[in-house]
């Protein structure tokens, strides 16, 4: 019996990482451009025809996608659903915010449904609630504070929306996470960087990559994550 259940899990990663892999290229490649740029803007050409190339992004996701899968199966299949779909839209926005700085709402707004699936893994709906407030709450203090120091915007009003839709999937002990985590992930960049010479001392870099790859790693490690975090 437990072969069956390692074997339905293989194929159901498998199914499951291929469906998200070629779907991820297919549809960043399909949304509108409007999508890519601020409403007041118009799209440039840059942001119509191919802008993720198939070879070798699509056999890049499947894999990623198959491994996230085999994982997030390790919880659940109830958690592996939500948990992948989330993941899939976090790819999307973070490939938005590092080619295009911009984080399209449509994207925010979906990743806010998938709250939904994640409800049964919390003990009170005010968790996922207090989540939004501290993630949206956090991110635009953070933001206010930079502005006063560096006399420029220093985050974006779509890195606080985006942070909301977190903290209300990850609940309020999973915003605390994801926010160290991002913090920590973007100075270590930002400080091997500038280290490296890649970076510009006051040169701006788009946030959303590594608030995604954060919350894509709470995502997946959250029974270890949580665990760390208790002791």
């Amino acid at each position: 019996m437990e072969t069956i259940i390692i074997l339905l899990k293989i194929v159901i990663s498998i199914i499951s990482g291929l469906l998200a892999g070629f779907l991820a290229v297919y549809s960043f490649n399909r949304i509108p451009a409007k999508w890519l740029c601020d409403y007041h803007q118009e799209p440039d050409r840059g942001m119509w025809g191919v802008r993720i190339k198939k070879s070798p992004w699509t056999v890049v996701f499947v894999l990623v996608f198959t491994a996230a899968m085999l994982k997030l199966l390790d919880t659940g299949f109830l958690y592996a659903l939500p948990g992948l779909i989330s993941l899939w839209i976090l790819l999307l926005i973070g490939i938005a915010d590092m080619k295009y700085q911009i984080i399209p709402d449509q994207f925010v707004i979906a990743l806010a449904v998938t709250a939904l699936g994640f409800i049964p893994f919390h003990l009170d709906y005010r968790s996922l609630l207090f989540g939004a407030l501290i993630g949206g709450g956090s991110i635009l203090l953070i933001g206010i504070i930079g502005s006063l120091l560096f006399r420029k915007e220093a985050i974006g009003f779509g890195d606080v929306k985006l942070f909301a839709a977190i903290g209300l999937m990850s609940g309020l002990k999973g915003t605390v996470i994801i926010l160290n985590l991002t913090i920590f992930s973007s100075a270590v960049v930002f400080v091997a960087g500038l280290i490296a010479g890649k970076i510009k001392y006051g040169e701006e870099r788009p946030l959303g990559p590594f608030i995604c790859a954060s919350a894509a790693l709470y995502i997946l490690f959250m029974p270890e994550l949580l665990m760390l975090a208790n002791l």
